[in-house]
């Protein structure tokens, strides 16, 4: 077995000024940050591997491998020594008890101190009981194991859970916290003013925190499943393809066809799985078909229980679930939505944009917005609402973009990523950008239909803006009554000084920059009209410093986004985007010509409703010829 790192003083059993406290589920906001560094594309590829334990040894945590994240996190904003902590849930904790805990393993993303490792049972309230902490001396770089002199005894109920965590040296720069995409994602927390407060670190995964746990009596069989998928809309008629993980945390291996798997749509049994091949404390991945046959359009949940093993019914079975939803029809996608979160005081900024270049000039299909954050000083394009949109997305820093506030490129819970890549990983990255778009288009039917018109008068520099289109019949069921669209103001060229890796460019030029949210960051409601469409107005005066030549409409549908602190990333995705220049409303649109070939034969407005004369505004015309024309009328 691995040796030890044996404490510096003995192992104390004292109530802690802590106590009596329970914990506060509510999120704290925008308290986590993310190192600012230049990342390497094999992290993102790192294979797991094994602690070295004796064999009546195992594992207690979210998860059990050595895995640690070398992008590391911290609350720059309250240096000092800080406790952060995870509980250990009644059913994670079942095999576990009437064991020992011997030892604490703790991953760091950078080196600090880590002064002091506790344990405390937590009831099903959320109330914390009495702490038991042990004083410690070490803090390197990736796992730190630290024996206990007197172990913990695991004499718990089987309704009580247990937090486990550590004290470590906090600093006004430092990203120590590591946090891994490993297994169930369960919340952290953090010892702040006074009260356990969820810091909203389960957004990046699950804290680098474990114990080594001695036990004569490990259960031979302790089954669990784990990250069920599926596709979030299917068509109707076709089948519901489904994937997910299972390991047994106890002692055997389970022969292949030992364990049997109910599977229920709605509740309603469909069919029974076995696992097709042996398995023991390694995950394997199974999945299974389900027809749609009979069910109807909108929300559906397939869940999956435990049923049997080697015949026999298993006590207290788990189960998982996963929602999809059928759909009726869809639109092809017109473009993807960037949100790119730079800073001119960021130095790795650059880098990030040089990537998304090479995204760009793969693609015609990309509404480029770039939100500007004052990160170590003030930038020139920063605005309040830049501020709010960065929080709302829950970037950790500078630079991070979101696609299509989409989760799944880094993780499966954010939708603003990390884009410091090295510049020779620019050209990889960019194509696997390119595919994760593909890969969303597919799997992320199009339900409304974007068309941007109306005219900028560049004299009195207003634009009269209309966002219009087409909606399926079943949006409200697919993308929600509270879909939001929102309209943002874009400039190219403009130029100041930007630090580029350590060196300040003073006629850097910055494009896409975002100007102005018109209305909200947030969207409004899509104003339906007629049958299955759309038609929302805006009028904007455009400031005099702002170059119109240089400007762009970018508009898109999505779910509302919420405030990053919630961690509801996962419903904020957006469904569609379009986007215009400036300079093209300004022209307005080409004037009707009528020859011998070609006359007029129908007239409609931009709501599709047909006339027997041209309208005021703008009139979509059917030729005689076939051909369609846009006509302004003033």
């Amino acid at each position: 077995m691995r040796k030890l790192l044996l404490l510096l003083t003995a192992a104390l059993f004292l109530p802690m000024a802590m106590n009596a406290q329970a914990l506060n589920v509510e999120k704290a906001s925008g308290l986590l940050h993310r190192a600012n560094t230049l990342r390497m594309m094999d992290n993102r590829f790192k294979a797991p591997a094994r602690a070295d334990l004796g064999e009546n040894q195992r594992i207690m945590g979210h998860y059990d491998t050595d895995d640690f994240s070398t992008d590391g996190l911290g609350i720059t904003g309250l240096p000092g020594t800080m406790p952060i902590a995870t509980v250990i849930e009644p059913d994670e904790l079942s095999m576990f008890l009437g064991g020992k805990i011997v030892a604490f393993r703790v991953g760091l993303a950078q080196a600090t101190p880590i002064t002091r490792v506790f344990v405390a049972p937590i009831d099903a309230n959320g109330n914390i009981g009495e702490f038991t902490e042990w004083r410690n001396s070490t803090g390197v770089v990736g796992w730190n194991e630290i024996a206990l002199e007197t172990p913990y005894e695991l004499n718990l109920d089987n309704n009580t859970g247990l937090m486990i965590g550590f004290d470590y040296t906090q600093t006004s720069s430092n990203y120590p916290i590591s946090a891994v995409e490993v297994g169930d994602i369960y919340p952290s927390y953090c010892y702040i003013q006074g009260s356990w407060q969820d810091v909203g670190l389960d957004s990046y995964g699950n804290l680098s925190v474990q114990c080594i746990v001695e036990s004569d009596e490990f259960p031979d069989y302790s089954i669990r499943m784990s990250k069920l998928k599926t596709p979030k809309f299917v068509n109707m008629g076709d089948d519901v393809e489904f994937t997910f993980n299972v390991r047994n945390y106890g002692l055997l291996n389970v022969d292949a066809n030992a364990l049997a798997i109910d599977v229920m749509v709605d509740g309603e049994k469909v069919q029974t799985l076995t696992n097709p091949e042996a398995f023991g404390s390694n995950d394997i991945s199974m999945g299974g078909v389900v027809s749609t046959q009979g069910l109807e359009t909108g929300e559906h949940i397939l869940t999956l229980t435990l049923a049997t093993l080697n015949g026999e019914p298993i006590e207290n079975p788990q189960s998982v679930e996963s929602v999809f939803k059928i759909i009726t029809g869809s639109f092809p996608r017109q473009k993807h939505l960037i949100e790119e979160l730079t800073s001119n005081t960021c130095t790795y900024c650059p880098l990030g944009a040089s990537m998304l270049h090479y995204l760009l000039e793969m693609r015609e299909d990309i509404a480029m917005v770039c939100v500007h954050g004052n990160q170590s000083g003030v930038d020139p394009s920063n605005t309040a609402q830049c501020d709010s949109i960065f929080d709302l997305v829950g970037a950790g820093g500078w630079p991070y973009a979101a696609f299509d506030r989409s989760v799944g490129w880094e993780d499966d819970t954010n939708i603003a990523c990390g884009i410091g890549y090295y510049e020779q990983y620019h050209q990889m990255v960019a194509e696997e950008l390119s595919a994760f778009l593909d890969y969303l288009a597919d799997e992320t039917p199009t339900f409304a239909t974007i068309e941007l018109n109306g005219t900028t008068d560049m004299e009195t520099r207003k634009l009269q803006l209309e966002v219009h289109g087409d909606i399926t019949p079943d949006f409200d069921v697919m993308m929600g009554e509270d879909a939001k669209l929102t309209v943002y103001l874009t400039e190219d060229g403009l130029v100041y000084r930007q630090l580029n890796q350590g060196r300040w460019v003073n006629d850097y030029v910055h494009n896409h920059v975002l100007r102005l949210a018109v209305g909200s960051v947030k969207g409004v409601a899509l104003n339906k009209v007629g049958d299955n469409k759309y038609s929302n107005t805006f009028e904007v005066e455009i400031p005099a410093e702002w170059n119109i030549d240089n400007m762009d409409v970018v508009a898109f549908i999505s779910r509302p986004i919420m405030n990053g602190a919630t961690g509801v990333y996962t419903d904020m995705y957006v469904n569609n985007a379009n986007s215009v220049s400036l300079k093209d409303l300004a022209a307005g649109v080409e004037e009707l010509l009528i020859d011998e070939d070609a006359v007029p034969v129908e007239y409609y407005d931009v709501m599709g409703r047909m006339h027997d004369t041209p309208q005021q505004g703008i009139n979509i015309v059917k030729m005689s010829n076939g051909s369609v024309k846009k006509v302004l009328v003033k």
